[in-house]
């Protein structure tokens, strides 16, 4: 059951980021790292792209943008962050970070042969420096968990071997011209900073607090009282909904009757979008359902097509899968066709890069075959 949950809540990450927000979640920790600070030296598995970097140089700025492949914004920011890169090469070198692969108990290193295979598929929109963090994720600890930030994208901005900001991608052409022209007001900055990162901190541990007794529930099968006590966090927590009704639906879905599940899928839908692609997305993952299920999770996958702002070849392809799981797989061969044709449209306009690649179009490709193989 705790993968199940570590799922889900992975599941919800990917649906934030599907809409463009940062993937954040809260800091953690004692904050040691701060504006102000001196940068910790970079450490990696590999540098996989670009000129490796020594020391910082003074007088030069380095800006360290930490990502996933996984990501969404992140892969989002490489096109802008490639177009920054080129814009301020005489003053600035940028440095992106590749942490947090899903890579479980195995070495980071694990990972390399996935990072590569991305960057290389991202080319020019990837138009800089490239790491991966190291076994020991060095990167992840003494830069980003000293620093109080647990969210993707983030950018570090450097000047004379300090930190003297932290933020998105998308503010940093603004402040980088501030800091050029010498306007820019770290000790301004800083004070804000820290008290969103103070804020943060309490938030981090309210939500730990709520989420681990019923998680703890939940695992011992205890469901009862693992719903009673979401029920009760959702009228005291409501700014935590998407989370607990996710948790409420997985487990109904993996230890309750599927009937229950659906019929609680359904109220959560009808409140809320999220909620209704979560619902979606967790049942075209899972095997073994009723037809009626998968029609119903593909019904939701329609309805998120006819918005002018989805990723079309994406939910086509979990369209096909809930297509094919519910028997018809004729239906799953022209939807997934439909994913194929849209994916390689996208790939040559050069649209949503990083969602959409070469091996995105393969991977559709081997399905589609799959698809046929069951008629």
């Amino acid at each position: 059951m705790k993968r199940d949950i570590l799922k889900s809540f992975k599941l919800i990450v990917f649906l934030i980021g599907s809409f463009g927000v940062s993937i954040s979640t809260f800091a953690q920790g004692n904050v040691t790292l701060k504006i102000g600070s001196q940068a910790p030296e970079l450490r990696f598995s590999k540098w996989l792209k670009g000129t490796p970097v020594n020391s910082y140089e003074k007088g030069k700025l380095y800006v360290v943008e930490f990502w996933a492949t996984w990501c969404v914004p992140c892969k989002v920011a490489m096109p802008h962050l490639s177009q920054l890169a080129k814009k301020y090469s005489a003053n600035a070198t940028f440095i992106g970070v590749n942490i947090w692969e899903m890579t479980g108990d195995k070495p980071y290193e694990s990972a390399l042969p996935e990072v590569s295979k991305f960057v290389s598929e991202m080319g020019d929109k990837m138009a800089y420096n490239v790491i991966v963090d190291n076994s020991q994720k060095y990167m992840s600890e003494n830069w980003m968990k000293a620093a109080g930030q647990s969210g993707i994208p983030a950018t570090f901005l450097i000047q004379d071997g300090r930190i003297i900001w932290i933020g998105l991608p998308s503010d940093l052409d603004n402040v980088m011209e501030k800091v050029l022209a010498g306007s820019y007001d770290m000790a301004d900055f800083k004070s804000g900073f820290d008290a969103k990162v103070s804020q943060a901190a309490t938030e981090s541990a309210k939500m730990t607090m709520v989420l681990k007794p019923i998680s703890e529930l939940i695992e011992a099968k205890k469901l009862p009282e693992a719903f009673a006590m979401i029920d009760k966090a959702l009228i005291e927590n409501p700014s935590m909904s998407i989370t607990l009704k996710d948790l409420k639906f997985s487990a109904l879905l993996n230890n309750s009757s599927e009937a229950e599940a659906i019929l609680f899928a359904k109220q959560w839908s009808a409140e809320n979008s999220a909620g209704a692609y979560i619902v979606a997305k967790t049942i075209s993952d899972k095997n073994g359902l009723n037809k009626d299920t998968y029609l119903y999770a593909a019904h939701i996958f329609e309805e998120k097509l006819k918005s002018p702002k989805a990723l079309a070849p994406v939910l086509n392809h979990a369209l096909a899968s809930c297509y094919s799981k519910s028997g018809d797989n004729q239906k799953a061969i022209e939807i997934e066709s439909k994913a194929i044709e849209g994916a390689k449209a996208a790939l040559s306009e050069g649209k949503w890069p990083g969602a959409i690649m070469a091996s995105t179009i393969t991977q559709y490709e081997q399905t589609l075959e799959i698809y046929k193989e069951r008629l």
